[in-house]
């Protein structure tokens, strides 16, 4: 059931990286937090082949405004891991482009805001 929920206030592109960790509801605003996955597939690129990785904590959240629902404004919190390799001080982490740019919301409905006048 959760899983459906989160399919339907989260576009499938960021559900391609992240997963539900929880969501909650505070003061009309609906909060949905989701965390990079940490598949091989979703390892940064930087430090793919280099040797042995460990998870070193996490980013802070980005925070990216979606679409409303049931009036209640809806915002994804989320949150990408932190990797560092052993024998090493650097992080590494993956980057995502996932808003309209010069917004804090998601593509879609960054054109959306735009489109009205509102963006």
């Amino acid at each position: 059931m959760e899983t459906t929920l989160i399919e339907l206030l989260a576009p499938d592109y960021i559900l391609e990286h992240f997963e539900f960790e929880r969501i909650e509801k505070i003061s009309g605003v609906i909060r949905v937090h989701l965390v990079e996955k940490s598949d091989p597939g979703h390892y940064p690129k930087a430090i793919i082949g280099k040797g042995q990785r460990s998870l070193n904590g996490f980013m802070n959240p980005i925070e990216v405004q979606t679409f409303p629902t049931q009036g209640k404004e809806v915002f994804l919190f989320l949150k990408r891991r932190r990797w560092k390799l052993k024998g090493s001080d650097n992080s590494y982490f993956n980057t995502y482009s996932f808003c309209q740019e010069g917004m804090k919301a998601t593509k879609e409905f960054g054109s959306f805001l735009k489109e009205i006048g509102r963006g």
